[in-house]
């Protein structure tokens, strides 16, 4: 079992703070020492005594004004500093403050069985420091009797200190140093549970949204799938009958094959678009490597559109189909849109990556002007997939004006996913 914990993120306390609990502490433990029977003694007579007690009392003031600054490390060391403070007053006339600053900082920032035997360590040595300050003499030599002492009484006179006093100031500076102790773990913890149940209630916000959009990505599928499906079946049952009918007529009889082979092509795309639609990240049922991606690029994307590309992918064959299916895409609606809007405009396009880097897509036009305005309804969404895409794989996506306003483009960077062995 350990002994003890943190409380809450154990961050680093505001730096206004530690420099206010070190005026504190610097000022009771200056008025403990000058209140003390070395304090008393030091420079009142020329013998040795004095010289020792003067040697004490510096040492205890060079405490007062030095120690405060262990208290910007009271969050990283709160057990050493509380175990230190509470035997230096017994050593040094330096009272209590300090300690119960530094037990109120550990009862805050740790919990466990530790923090308790160390809590009546400081028990002890805190009620052996007030004890003997009520038994010291004269009244100068005592901060009990010089603080609680009648109004111009001499401090040179012996006096004593009623029991009831002695416990009631003992009990109350412990007390007041656990119960603020106390106060600020209620505190932290409160705190630490309120963001707990932020990010509880983000994650559970965030995990209803993908279900509804899981949902809706179902029935979106089930109506493709129904109306398509059902057209598409109908296409290849009837273009089939046509082929078996057109033995006179070989041109009828191939178009009718053609179309058939289409409907049937078209079928497995649905299929395979379903699935995604479905799960995003599954792994991909369609043949696309990336190896293959200049080829498709130059054989069927380019197609009618002026092209400039630069295709170079390391280990292609290492890609996971989800990136693979993902660089496609994009490539596929980046030249679509250069068709759309920037019809005779020669695209630059480039793509480059592999493992160590991921993949990033480049490509950049020649701009005519208008972008964003008239524009035909439904031709801004085809970035906005891009960016989807680009998102649902942990990449980024930007585009904008470049080259002074001269130039369109659009730069996609892709994480590298590993195929699943």
């Amino acid at each position: 079992m350990r002994q003890f914990e943190a409380v809450g993120d154990d961050r680093r306390p505001p730096v206004w703070r530690s420099i206010l609990l070190g005026l504190i502490a610097c000022f009771g433990t200056t008025l403990s020492t000058v209140y003390s029977p070395m304090g008393w003694q030091a420079g009142r007579t020329q013998d040795s005594a004095a010289d020792a007690a003067l040697l004490v009392v510096l040492g205890a003031l060079v405490f007062a004004f030095g120690a405060p600054a262990a208290l910007f490390w009271r969050h990283r060391l709160p057990f050493v500093l509380v175990l230190a403070a509470a035997f230096i007053p017994v050593l040094l006339p330096v009272g209590n403050t300090m300690l119960f600053i530094l037990l109120a900082n550990l009862i805050g920032r740790r919990r466990g069985p530790a923090v308790w035997w160390t809590t009546a360590l400081v028990w002890l040595t805190s009620t052996w420091v007030v004890v003997a300050d009520a038994l010291a003499q004269p009244r100068g030599a005592s901060l009990l009797k010089g603080t609680f002492g009648p109004e111009g009484a001499d401090l040179a006179e012996r006096a004593s200190v009623h029991p009831t006093v002695v416990v009631t100031v003992a009990i109350l500076g412990f007390a007041l140093s656990v119960g603020i102790g106390l106060l600020l773990r209620a505190r932290r913890e409160a705190a630490s549970a309120q963001g707990a149940a932020t990010e509880q209630r983000a994650t559970s916000d965030r995990l209803g949204d993908e279900a509804a959009r899981r949902q809706e990505r179902e029935r979106i599928a089930r109506e493709v799938h129904d109306a398509m499906g059902h057209r598409l079946s109908l296409l290849n049952l009837h273009a089939g009958a046509m082929e078996a009918n057109a033995h006179d007529d070989p041109r009828m009889a191939e178009s009718a094959r053609l179309v058939r082979t289409s409907a049937a092509a078209a079928m497995e795309d649905l299929r395979s678009l379903l699935a995604v639609l479905r799960d995003p990240l599954a792994a991909d049922t369609a043949d696309l490597p990336l190896a293959k991606l200049a080829e498709v690029v130059r054989e069927s994307f380019g197609a009618g559109q002026p092209l400039n590309s630069s295709i170079f992918i390391s280990d292609p064959d290492r890609a996971d189909p989800a990136l693979a299916r993902a660089v496609y895409r994009i490539v596929q609606e980046l030249l679509t849109n250069a068709r759309r809007h920037a019809q005779g405009e020669q695209l630059f396009l480039t793509v480059e990556g592999g493992p160590s880097s991921g993949v990033v897509i480049d490509a950049r036009n020649r701009y005519r002007g208008g972008w964003g305005r008239n524009r035909e309804p439904g031709t801004s969404r085809g970035l906005t997939g891009i960016t989807e895409r680009a998102e649902l794989l942990g990449g980024s996506m930007s585009y904008g004006l470049d080259d002074h306003g001269k130039t369109f483009r659009v730069r996609v960077e892709l994480p590298w996913r590993e195929r699943a062995v």
